[in-house]
């Protein structure tokens, strides 16, 4: 595999993180929120060119579309020739080509981030803040959890999805090996595909321990404690024993290094909990 342009003496080999590594160092576009807060947490914030629209905002740092639909003319003239991108099916690789160098990253797992973190470090000369980033990455793979550990069902967001049933963190999902690592099985036992939505038959049948939400913290409309909401699904175990919490973060769901904050994020929204009567 090879990027035109670019020294690469380190190719990554099929199955890896999916990039090329380069020994240039240079400014770079981030087309990935996970890479922008990659890139922050390593100290390279004087690297990023651009940042795509769904990065957090950065003073002084222009947008540059997104990974799907990348603003070729605005990246053309940041002068930034390498393009950091999260591996996914729909990114027009030819044609950021035309613009730039292209590294696709791959970051569907904890191990493929630690080896995107590392590439990340060499692209911004930035390579020992990269190697512990990547280290407490690697931590999230081999984590280990109790086989009698409380059953935790991640739901996406702040309210109960009204259509159907809520959203919830797949157990085959970085979010998912977070919940492992502070130390909590996923109620969901078998890997996931598509949509990550249950029914509310799936839910009663699943009858998690334990209960949380993750979310943004903007509610446009529901205002209610978390278990109130619940009150329509009052045979769950959950409900019973109030075991129905929430965790808020303005970027809980992004993939990148605030997942390592959500480990200890999960572990303090349980003792919350328990500590306030509930029993699981």
């Amino acid at each position: 595999m090879c990027i035109a342009g670019l020294v690469a003496p380190d190719a990554i080999q099929e199955g890896d993180a999916g990039a090329i590594i380069t020994d240039r160092e240079g400014p770079v576009v981030s087309l990935a929120p996970c890479i922008t807060g990659t890139l922050l947490a390593i100290g390279a914030e004087r690297s990023i060119a651009l940042v795509s629209d769904f990065c957090p905002e950065l003073e002084g740092v222009s947008r540059a579309g997104t990974a799907l639909a990348p603003d070729l003319e605005r990246i053309l003239r940041s002068g930034s020739r390498t393009l950091l991108v999260r591996r996914a099916a729909g990114v027009p690789i030819d044609e950021l080509r035309r613009v730039g160098d292209p590294v696709e990253l791959s970051w569907a797992s904890a191990d493929q981030v630690a080896d995107s973190i590392r590439i990340i470090g060499r692209l911004v000369g930035r390579e020992s803040a990269a190697m512990q980033l990547a280290t407490r990455f690697e931590q999230l793979a081999v984590a280990q959890v109790a086989a009698d550990a409380p059953r935790v069902l991640l739901v996406i967001g702040a309210d109960l999805e009204a259509s159907g049933g809520p959203w919830v963190i797949k157990p085959n999902s970085m979010h998912g090996a977070v919940l492992k690592a502070a130390g909590f099985r996923n109620a969901i036992e078998n890997p996931m595909a598509g949509t990550p939505q249950i029914s509310f038959e799936r839910l009663l049948a699943i009858d998690p321990d334990i209960i949380l939400h993750l979310s943004t913290g903007s509610r446009p409309g529901d205002l209610r404690p978390v278990l109130e909401r619940y009150k329509h699904l009052d045979g769950l175990s959950a409900v019973a024993s109030g075991a129905v919490g929430e965790v808020i973060g303005s970027r809980i769901l992004d993939e990148g290094p605030e997942l390592l904050d959500l480990v200890d994020s999960i572990g303090s929204e349980v003792q919350r909990l328990f500590a306030g009567g509930a029993r699981w």
